[in-house]
């Protein structure tokens, strides 16, 4: 007992209690939620030492290490309002994007991140991906995709819905290892420019067709969560953890000792926005505002929980 009491001491040395790891599941406008939990627990003076970011929650992961949460949902929040339709025929029939999703996303990154302000925090990242398939001669590239996206993307949807209904899936998992499609991890020695850190978040977030199939580097890639949309495991153990999720089934699977170290928010009732409608301006604002609802019924738990109560 005295042995295992020094080593508790030790780590708590290590790691002062108000500083944390934060992991952002992935969501598409549902990640607005995470993007509210995140503000709060900032005013709370908790330190964020890691955090990681899965498909829409990467986005967010970074606007909260920017400390632009409110500049970036007001954002967000007049974009949506100036937009009608989550497909626009007239833009089909036009040789156009019909999915408006893309270009408010890019807009959404480029206005409410501040990459210098990043890369000082000395904050550590992990942007979870997928990897999917090198970029070959345009008929391969064309084949590949044919072959890949549309099954995926439908096993994608019907999982999701499964999940919805707290149903066990598992057409994803199916596809990931026909495919052999491998997990990614983009970290701090990745993100050298702008551009190529918002290219990363664009990969972790392409859900074809509404965000179209992302490359880099001559790989092409797919959104993260269709592997890992709660990354927890590239943190330091030992470093109390937050994560804000919003499926039980995301939780499958995950090593037993990083979910004891781990502190879960998730949502307490339905949010007022789906995953990927870019017409709801007051839902959008109104998961936000959730987010920072449910932190503060979690903040006598969580700061139990870090040791600061």
């Amino acid at each position: 007992m005295v042995f295992f009491s020094r080593i508790t001491d030790k780590i708590q040395t290590l790691f002062p209690p108000n500083e944390i790891s934060f992991a952002l599941a992935g969501g598409g406008c549902k990640a607005l939620y995470a993007l509210g939990v995140g503000y709060r627990i900032r005013s709370w003076g908790l330190k964020i030492k890691e955090i990681s970011g899965v498909s829409a929650g990467s986005a967010m992961a970074l606007m909260i290490l920017s400390e632009a949460e409110e500049l970036s949902i007001e954002y967000f929040e007049e974009l949506l309002k100036r937009n009608n339709s989550n497909f626009k025929l007239w833009n089909l029939i036009t040789g156009k994007r019909p999915w408006p999703h893309e270009s408010m996303y890019r807009r959404t990154i480029r206005y409410g991140i501040d990459f210098e302000k990043i890369g000082r925090s000395g904050v550590r990242i992990f942007i979870a991906t997928v990897k999917a398939f090198p970029r070959k001669n345009i008929w391969k590239n064309y084949w590949n995709k044919l072959q890949l996206i549309p099954p995926t993307m439908r096993a994608f949807i019907l999982d999701e819905l499964d999940k919805e209904q707290g149903k066990p899936c598992n057409r994803v998992d199916k596809i990931v290892k026909k495919w052999k499609l491998k997990e990614i991890v983009f970290t701090n020695e990745d993100f050298k420019y702008p551009e190529v850190t918002e290219q990363i978040i664009m990969n972790s977030s392409s859900v074809p067709p509404i965000l179209s199939f992302q490359n880099i580097n001559n790989e092409y890639y797919l959104d993260g969560s269709l592997t890992n949309n709660l990354l927890l495991e590239k943190f330091t153990p030992g470093r109390k953890k937050l994560a804000v999720y919003y499926d039980n089934t995301t939780l499958i699977g995950k090593d037993p000792s990083v979910l004891q170290e781990t502190y879960f928010i998730k949502p307490k009732r339905k949010l007022p926005i789906e995953k990927f409608d870019y017409t709801n301006a007051t839902g959008a604002r109104l998961a936000y505002e959730m987010g920072k609802e449910d932190a503060e019924t979690h903040k006598n738990k969580i700061f139990s929980f870090l040791g600061l109560a």
